[in-house]
């Protein structure tokens, strides 16, 4: 039977690891941390919840939203309700409860982090911080900041990611609201989750510094009222891939192939990636 190691344990490995288990594949997952708290909105897109409706139907923590207010530069803005809901999770929740799907589904989740890949015959070697491990095939999944990435394929380029910052805002409410600015490749957001808001930035690498995002975050959390003293801050890389990219982007090779933020899979408008951090890992499984 083949051996597939996955390396990564956030919705991408999660789930190409839960369905290769449910085929009869030998699957190993590894995460260093299994269920952490990724800075991200957490928004699940109607897209996401008609394909993979347990989704909507789990028990763990969820708040479905279907207000939306947009923002636009000028402060003009419109209100409206969704036809179908967004489903908002802590990331935490969200990857737990994927990866505890792909153990049941009789994958092996491994908590080591995977720090080099190497060609053993016509598998693989993977040194970890705890011992080395094999592998007949390699799935990386281990998010956009990997430098794994660059032992299989080219590196991503500056350009293809934008920045975030952020705040974890104590609190309740039942409104998504995005807000645009003039000459800025971005958005400034407020998601709420179960039992806070996410309330964030982003903006393109090497067109914006960190100290400007702030600033705008905070005007705009000020504007509406979102209190940040003391919340905890995150900040994060996500894929935003140019054009040229795109027309380049090898995802696959004998042995190993890359799913989710690791191959560079996200709205390149948006920043959405977890939907197509999913579906990636069930169309490579």
């Amino acid at each position: 039977m083949q051996s597939v190691s996955v390396i990564g344990g956030g919705p991408a490995g999660a789930m190409v690891a839960e369905r290769l288990a449910g085929g009869g594949a030998h699957v190993t997952v590894f995460e260093e941390k299994p269920g952490w708290e990724k800075p991200c909105g957490g928004g699940l897109p109607p897209q996401a919840l008609r394909r993979y409706p347990f989704l909507l139907e789990a028990s763990d923590p969820h708040r479905c939203v279907q207000d939306v207010e947009l923002v636009a530069a000028n402060s003009a803005a419109v209100r409206f309700t969704l036809r179908a809901p967004v489903a908002i999770y802590s990331r935490s929740t969200l990857s737990g409860s994927l990866l505890r799907r792909a153990e049941e589904a009789g994958a092996e989740v491994v908590q080591d982090r995977i720090t080099n890949l190497s060609r053993q015959g016509s598998g693989w070697r993977l040194a970890g911080r705890l011992r080395s491990y094999e592998a007949d095939f390699v799935v990386l999944a281990a998010g956009a900041r990997t430098r794994l990435r660059r032992l299989l394929t080219e590196d991503l380029a500056a350009r293809d990611f934008m920045l975030t910052f952020g705040y974890f805002v104590p609190g309740s409410d039942s409104l998504l609201r995005v807000q645009f600015f003039n000459d800025f490749e971005g958005y400034a957001w407020a998601f709420p989750r179960p039992d806070h808001l996410s309330v964030g930035i982003c903006g393109k690498v090497g067109e914006t510094r960190m100290s400007a995002l702030r600033d705008r975050l905070d005007g705009f959390a000020t504007k509406f009222g979102y209190t940040t003293v003391s919340a905890p801050v995150f900040s994060h890389l996500l894929p935003s891939l140019s054009v040229e990219s795109w027309s380049s982007l090898r995802l696959a090779g004998p042995g190993w192939a890359l799913v989710g933020d690791a191959g560079g899979l996200v709205d390149p408008v948006t920043g959405e990636g977890i939907y197509y951090a999913m579906r990636s890992g069930e169309l490579l499984a």
